[in-house]
């Protein structure tokens, strides 16, 4: 990406997009283009269409989307689905028409079969059943990934899809009802220890096991990788 290239990142208040805002600012990019929810509503086309033809990008980090943990996901799939497909429809399909040099587009790791193989590999994707309680999440971050293979095979994009492990860090919800068990259970353990709480009650049978990446602001080898992935020089 060049210096001064209009980069337009969509969710750039949320934990991996205003990580990538700050490590583009720290590198010289300095045409970076974002907008609240309030200003650009990007579940609705005529809008997103008209950001786009004004604002003219050049490259996109689209880390917009509807998220949650297990109480969110199971209370409101019908908005994980729906919201999640729309703002990656609108956006990856305005990249298209408006011409994006590169579109980064981030899914989740909750794509893969919830009985996958440890470790993880590319091919496990539709490879088995999804875990029930963030099936419809899953199943938009999977149809974007598909979206941008299917334009570049079709239209010639460069569209990259990437997927970030279970991460948590600064900007993230620690919504109790709503967050991702990370953000939650260092929630319920701060608040217990400044309490001086002797317990803290945690969801689940105590035997599931999950790895995380901290998400740092100072030290950010994920959101990095991110950029690198922008600039390098694909073949098509």
């Amino acid at each position: 990406m060049e210096k001064s290239a209009n980069i337009y990142i969509a969710g750039h208040r949320g934990l991996v997009g205003s990580a990538i805002k700050r490590r583009l600012e720290q590198l010289g990019y300095t045409n970076l283009v974002y907008q609240t929810s309030k200003e650009l509503d990007l579940r609705n086309q005529r809008a997103v269409e008209e950001f786009f033809r004004a604002a003219g990008p050049h490259y996109v980090f689209l880390a917009a989307a509807r998220v949650g943990g297990i109480q969110a996901n199971n209370t409101y799939p019908a908005e994980f689905i729906y919201e999640n497909l729309a703002i990656q429809t609108n956006v990856i399909h305005a990249a298209h028409r408006h011409g994006v040099k590169k579109l980064l587009f981030l899914g989740s790791s909750c794509i893969y079969p919830k009985f996958t193989p440890q470790p993880i590999k590319e091919e496990y994707l539709l490879g088995g059943q999804l875990e029930p309680t963030n099936e419809p999440y899953a199943i938009a971050k999977i149809a974007g990934i598909k979206m941008c293979q299917a334009y570049n095979r079709q239209y010639g994009t460069r569209f990259i899809s990437v997927m970030p492990t279970n991460l948590y860090g600064p900007n993230d919800n620690f919504d109790l009802a709503n967050s991702h068990v990370m953000p939650a259970l260092i929630r319920k353990f701060h608040e217990a220890k400044r309490e001086n709480r002797p317990t803290v009650t945690v969801w689940g049978t105590g035997t599931p096991e999950g790895n995380f990446c901290m998400w740092m602001t100072w030290q950010m080898p994920a959101c990095s990788s991110c950029s690198i992935i922008m600039t390098v020089k694909l073949s098509t």
